[in-house]
């Protein structure tokens, strides 16, 4: 219970993290090639705003058991 409760502050503290300080990320290590093919100009920007929102939603669906059942069900698709 306690790990969890752990996992689910640190999750979360980095996921939102990433949303704040993704103007930085950018700026640190660089642009994206791919994520510029994908999303268009400032696609980088947008990469790491999604996975800010990722590391958050897969952190809260982990505490709370939803990740078994998202996941069982992709997985049920193939």
């Amino acid at each position: 219970m306690l790990g969890k409760i752990f996992t689910l502050i640190v999750g979360v503290a980095v996921g939102i993290l990433v949303l704040v300080y993704h103007r930085w990320l950018v700026r640190t290590v660089g642009t994206n090639g791919w994520a510029e093919r994908v999303f268009g100009g400032g696609g980088t920007y947008t990469m790491y705003q999604l996975l800010g929102v990722i590391i958050v939603v897969g952190t809260i669906l982990y505490v709370t058991g939803g990740l078994d059942k998202v996941l069982g069900a992709i997985v049920g698709l193939f």
